[in-house]
């Protein structure tokens, strides 16, 4: 879209504006359907750590009259959009006072908030450089990797909040490391090549790892004014694999991110864990208590359930466009990309910059469809489709 018209130009910038606000009132939807929808039916990430079976809610006992649809949704649009929109006015506020344009400032606020990676000057590098905007975006970027930062609605929140919250906790684990291994990779790469580099220019290359591993984790997709900085520096590219598999991993359950989402990571991990521990000591019993336990077995099964139909989906869509003439490379990235919903994957995971206007009519209809199907998830919408679970 940007090669439509000239990057930093005022009709552009007001395209990507409008892009940008449809984007930010498309994570506002899904947000508020995730509380006030997918939740009471266990679904969208839920379905891991609940008591019922993924379509079902849970019976209370306590609970005199059913809540309807309409009460759930007005409750949690009460809710939740007042602090969606407060969120983003003040991250509009501290980007302008950062030195970028107000209309630059507010494309990249509510693309943050609702992790769509849309900006109006083509990139973070297209517009006012500098480390500060980065870190005020990267601290809203967090919001995006743990639903706890406004809700606490499954059993693994009753643990001691977000300081224990195992979405939040991988996520930073994942942050922390992809960027180090990154590092060092192109520490080992510039050690032979003559001449001392500046200190500056390794620690720049260190944050523009960070900033983008954050970015493409909560499948935003912004690349950081400094990724360059650490290539140039070694000689050495960073593969688009490893944005494509952050992208993959995903954010939060409950949140504006897409992907598999860090719950279901985390349940396959434990599960992954406790079965070695049976090969060492096959009739040890699991001290994780109750929830625990839950999480080791039932949440892992439905975690891997996703996993595979998330799989199918991915190799179902990559036939697809491999039939209407897209090459297998060019495929494997657009799959990831509408699947996860990480738009700026297509020009940064591949080889080249993929021309996505130069598509077929086919491929641009397979991609639409895989873009709502990433969004909506495919266990939720066989669920939903479901007579049975109609009443539930």
């Amino acid at each position: 879209e940007i090669a439509s018209c000239l990057v930093g130009s005022e009709m552009c910038i007001r395209d990507s504006l409008w892009r940008a606000q449809v984007g930010w009132m498309g994570g506002m939807l899904m947000w508020v359907a995730a509380v006030a929808i997918l939740a009471p039916l266990n679904l969208g990430g839920f379905e891991v750590t609940a008591q019922a079976e993924p379509g079902r809610s849970v019976q209370d006992a306590n609970t005199t009259a059913p809540v309807s649809a309409r009460q759930r949704i007005g409750r949690a649009v009460r809710t939740l959009v007042p602090l969606y929109a407060g969120l983003t006015l003040f991250l509009w506020l501290l980007l302008i006072f950062t030195g970028q344009g107000a209309l630059e400032a507010l494309a990249h606020a509510m693309s943050v908030m609702a992790t769509s990676g849309i900006s109006a000057t083509g990139g973070l590098d297209g517009g006012t450089g500098g480390i500060l905007p980065e870190v005020i975006m990267a601290v809203f970027m967090l919001f995006a990797l743990s639903r706890l930062t406004f809700s606490s609605d499954t059993v693994t929140s009753a643990q001691g909040g977000l300081r224990t919250d195992p979405e939040f906790r991988i996520g930073v684990a994942i942050v922390v490391s992809v960027p180090l291994i990154l590092f060092l990779r192109h520490f080992l790469g510039a050690y032979d090549i003559p001449g001392d580099a500046p200190f500056a220019t390794a620690l720049a290359g260190l944050w523009g790892g960070l900033f983008t591993v954050i970015s493409f984790l909560s499948t935003t997709g912004f690349v950081s004014d400094y990724w360059t900085d650490a290539q140039s520096w070694s000689g050495l590219r960073t593969p688009g694999l490893i944005l494509m598999g952050l992208s993959l991993v995903g954010g939060g359950v409950a949140t504006t991110a897409g992907g598999v989402k860090l719950l279901r990571v985390f349940a396959l991990y434990r599960n992954g864990v406790r079965e070695m521990q049976q090969l060492v000591h096959p009739h040890s019993v699991s001290g994780a208590g109750a929830a625990g336990r839950r999480l080791q077995s039932g949440g892992a099964f439905i975690a891997w359930v996703f996993f595979m139909l998330f799989a199918l989906s991915f190799a179902a869509v990559t036939l697809a466009l491999a039939l209407v003439g897209v090459s297998f490379d060019d495929a494997l990235v657009l799959s990831i990309a509408t699947l996860s919903t990480t738009g700026p994957l297509t020009q940064v995971a591949a080889d080249a910059p993929i021309a996505l206007i130069e598509l077929s009519l086919g491929a641009k209809a397979i991609l639409c469809t895989a873009m709502v199907l990433g969004r909506l998830e495919t266990l939720a919408i066989i669920a939903l489709l479901t007579p049975d679970l109609w009443r539930a």
